[in-house]
């Protein structure tokens, strides 16, 4: 599966954990890790996902998840600065697949993260889109603060950035996620 994100020419990340090349993760970790190629300094990642691609050496949190240098918290009891933040699908789980619901904690999460960032700092956030309507309505009327975003589309087994902001409905055609929406910040204080 090749795609274009911002004009780079990536190629969808297939590995069998997770199965990756059929579902939103292709363009997900691929978009992450060429990201990461570029960042230096000190880590987060909220929600524990890259460690399942043997992408360590960087704080992780996630709230549920038990692994080996896991923290178990919550996302708002993370402190501290960081250099680069990343956190893939896992924001619109906060508040939303909880009792009671919080329709407005995904948002919160993130701009709870977002004031982590170290001046300088960057941070990147992926959100299958139509899973959770009330963060998808946040993210699509711009105002979280990114510094550029955009969302990208399946079509059978290809993936395509489109040119305004779109939302499928979650597992129309497979079990998961048929649009995605990236992030990217820079704190430029």
């Amino acid at each position: 599966v090749k795609f274009t994100y911002w004009g780079r020419k990536l190629t969808g990340f297939d590995h069998p954990y997770n199965d990756t090349i059929r579902n939103e993760r292709a363009v997900e970790l691929a978009i992450t890790f060429d990201w990461l190629a570029s960042t230096t300094g000190a880590g987060l990642e909220v929600g524990n996902v890259l460690g399942h691609y043997d992408y360590t050496g960087h704080r992780v949190v996630d709230r549920y998840e038990h692994a080996d240098g896991v923290e178990n918290s919550s996302v708002f009891d993370i402190t501290g600065s960081f250099d680069w933040i990343v956190s893939v699908s896992t924001l619109e789980h906060v508040g939303w697949d909880e009792t009671p619901q919080d329709p407005d904690a995904a948002a919160a999460a993130l701009a709870h993260v977002r004031s982590l960032l170290a001046p300088g700092g960057r941070m990147l956030v992926t959100v299958p889109l139509g899973y959770h309507p009330h963060f998808d309505q946040h993210l699509l009327t711009g105002d979280h603060g990114a510094t550029r975003s955009a969302t990208l589309t399946r079509s059978g087994t290809s993936w395509r950035q489109t040119k305004e902001p779109t939302v499928k409905p979650y597992g129309a055609s497979t079990s998961w996620a048929e649009s995605v929406w990236i992030g990217e910040w820079e704190n430029v204080s």
